[in-house]
């Protein structure tokens, strides 16, 4: 998730991406900082979907939809190149070990992403070859909306606390409730527009994504239901902001259909 450290009044104001901070570059004065807040240790084993997107200096998270196909956030992989990342599957410390280890050689960020208000933020990386072996699995994208104020599963590596200054060694993950869409556009009124590809989830000041779980996944019932994408803080006065699996699954799809 994209989010920023800045002082108290300011994180009111400037949404948090929820990558790791070199990205800052690419939105102005935002900085991405996606975690795990208010969760607990995990294993892989439990989250057999879950990878980790890596370029020298960066972290973010993605899904593994088929053996050679991760959906991500688009801000993670924008205006960046596909030969600077690593994808690490099956292990659940950061960087292995024991990580079963690919590069990309494609990259698609659909044609609607708004780099500013984060709409459509999402990305299809194809592998080198497939990713197989121990504690890997693809996960199916949902095609059916979450209902409100049910628990869905957020994982990734992302900052523990709100003030960290390094994301997590290994693993977490933490359940939080999804709003209803009128609830998430009226916690926002006025500080960013909720678009239809958006969804709300989280605990206000207790659990939420952060810095390092961008791109990661919200799971319900055994399917990716979205994306984490940014917030205004982490464990904030806000929830965390998620792209709709349902609403970008036939671009996903189609993409992966003709590159294939």
């Amino acid at each position: 998730m994209i989010a920023l450290c800045l002082p108290s009044l300011l994180l009111l104001l400037i949404p948090i991406l929820r990558l790791s901070s070199v990205f800052a570059s690419s939105f102005e004065s935002v900085e991405i900082q996606p975690r795990i807040i208010g969760g607990k240790v995990s294993s892989i084993k439990q989250e057999k979907y879950l990878v980790q997107v890596t370029t020298s200096t960066e972290l973010c998270g993605g899904s593994l939809i088929k053996p050679r196909w991760v959906i991500t956030a688009a801000h993670c992989v924008y205006k960046q190149n596909k030969d600077e990342f690593k994808v690490y599957g099956g292990a659940s410390d950061q960087g292995g070990p024991y990580a079963i280890i690919r590069q990309v050689d494609f990259m698609a960020i659909r044609p609607d992403f708004n780099r500013k208000t984060l709409n459509m933020d999402v990305a299809a990386l194809r592998l080198t070859s497939d990713m197989t072996g121990a504690n890997i699995e693809t996960i199916a994208l949902s095609s059916q909306s979450v209902p409100a104020r049910v628990l869905v599963k957020v994982s990734g590596w992302g900052y523990l606390t709100a003030d960290a200054t390094q994301t997590a060694k290994r693993v977490h993950s933490v359940l939080v409730p999804v709003w209803s869409r009128s609830s998430c556009v009226s916690a926002f009124k006025g500080t960013h527009r909720i678009t239809r590809s958006m969804i709300c989830a989280g605990k206000l000041y207790k659990k939420d994504s952060c810095d390092g779980d961008s791109g990661g996944p919200l799971v319900y019932r055994g399917e990716l239901s979205g994306i984490v994408s940014f917030g205004y803080g982490c464990a904030s006065s806000l929830p965390g902001v998620y792209t709709s699996v349902p609403v970008i699954r036939d671009w996903f799809l189609r993409v992966m259909e003709e590159h294939s």
